[in-house]
Formats: C-alpha cells, sequence, structure tokens
C-alpha cells in the first residue's frame, strides 16, 4: 500500500491531475519512477487531446498540444525555466544568481529562454502528423524521456545548498539512477536519433547546474523537462518520417 501511494503521488505532484495524498519523503522516495508513470499519462493525454481536436480544427489542432502540455503540468516546469533564464543572465556574483532563481519577478534572461521553449515547440509542431499509433508513440517517447532526463540530473548532481527539495529528490535518488536510465533506453532504441539529443543535454544541464548553479535543484529538473520536450518531439518526428 505504502508503494502504490507513492506511486500515485507522482500523479498531484508533477501534474495538475488530482490522487492519493502523501509526504514529500513519500513522494520523493517514489520519484525514480515518474519519468515513465508520468509520462505515458502526460503522453496519452496529449495525443488524446490532439485526437479529439483534430475532427474539429483540422491540422491546426496541433498546435494546441503546446497548451494540452503546460496545463496538464500546472505551469511549473516552465516556471523552472524562467528561473533558469534569469540566473544564467547573472554574471559574476553567486548570490545575486540565487537571488534571481527564487525572485518571483520574470527578467530578461527567463523572457529569453521562454521565447527559445516556444519557438522550439511550435518549430516542432509544424508539419506535426496525422494522429495515428505513431504520433502517439512520438508524444509518449517524449514526454518519458524529457522527465527521465530532468530525473537523472537530479539524481547524479549533487543538490545546490539552498535547495531544500533538491537535497530531499536527491537523497532518495541518487541510488536509483541506473532504474532511471533503464526507463528511457527502450525509447532510445525505438528512436535511435534520440541517444544524441538525450546525451548532449544531459551534458549542458550538468555543467549548467554544476557551474551555473554550483547544484541540481528542482528550478532546473523542471528547465530540462520543459526545453528538452519540443527538442525530442523535433527529432523523433523526422526519424520517422525517414523510416516511415
Amino acid at each position: 500500500m505504502k508503494a502504490l501511494k507513492g506511486v500515485l503521488s507522482q500523479l498531484s505532484f508533477f501534474t495538475i491531475i488530482p490522487s492519493v495524498d502523501a509526504s514529500l519523503e513519500e513522494i520523493a522516495e517514489y520519484s525514480f519512477i515518474s519519468p515513465i508513470f508520468i509520462g505515458v499519462i502526460t503522453g496519452v493525454i496529449d495525443f488524446v487531446s490532439y485526437f479529439s481536436l483534430f475532427h474539429i480544427l483540422g491540422y491546426s489542432s496541433r498546435f494546441v498540444i503546446i497548451i494540452i502540455v503546460e496545463v496538464i503540468r500546472g505551469f511549473n516546469h516552465l516556471d523552472g525555466l524562467l528561473d533558469l533564464g534569469d540566473a544564467i543572465m547573472i554574471k559574476g556574483d553567486y548570490e545575486r544568481r540565487l537571488k534571481a532563481l527564487k525572485d518571483v519577478a520574470v527578467g530578461s534572461g527567463g523572457i529569453g529562454l521562454a521565447s527559445v521553449y516556444f519557438s522550439l515547440f511550435l518549430i516542432s509542431l509544424c508539419g506535426f502528423p496525422y494522429p495515428s499509433i505513431g504520433t502517439l508513440l512520438i508524444l509518449i517517447s517524449a514526454e518519458v524521456l524529457s522527465r527521465d532526463l530532468g530525473i537523472l540530473i537530479l539524481s547524479i548532481l549533487e543538490p545546490m545548498e539552498s535547495s531544500y527539495l533538491g537535497k530531499l529528490f536527491h537523497d532518495k535518488l541518487k541510488d536509483k539512477w541506473v532504474i532511471i536510465i533503464a526507463e528511457g533506453i527502450p525509447f532510445l532504441l525505438f528512436y535511435p536519433f534520440s541517444v544524441i539529443i538525450f546525451f548532449t543535454l544531459f551534458l549542458i544541464f550538468y555543467e549548467i547546474g554544476k557551474k551555473v548553479l554550483r547544484g541540481s535543484s528542482g528550478d532546473l529538473t523542471g528547465a530540462i523537462i520543459t526545453i528538452s520536450f519540443p527538442l525530442f518531439l523535433i527529432v523523433e518526428r523526422l526519424f520517422s518520417f525517414l523510416i516511415f
């Protein structure tokens, strides 16, 4: 029962979908399963929304996926992207960088990174295929791999000293990085081009976390999930086009 509660609690923590109540410790303990568990569920929701609206709006319904993805996430990961963008723009002074990371106001760095994200998302949806089994697999894979990447870095990179959630989740995840990688392997094998994107982004965000933030955090994880999602969509759609 404890395991089931811990797994189901991932829904209400990582999305707006109501689920069982659990403590942060229980959520963190079972968060290693969230990439595959939450990724499959949200990927199905993305597809069902696209499929349902396609018969009303036609191919323009593919752009609604942007809204669906962010609403289901409760805009929480997007908030992490904005905070990371502001922190990156601060040069030299680490304390000012931390202040920018925690500040509720959005600066030029956050706006800039958000612009990059939405531009990539729009590009990924231009020419997005007819709703089919192939489209469903693309959406599920992008959801799983983006979440897998974020959780993997959180498990491997030591947390920021000022990040309570980062410390809590890192302590629960640090011995489970092999399981986290294993969750993404089937999708990396099915879409081989994604391997390049996955490990390139891993190196980039690991270095950002280590050198800019001096550790992992919830904001960094949210930023990784957010901006990697459309990149996986692009490469998976390209692979499907070339093969099929």
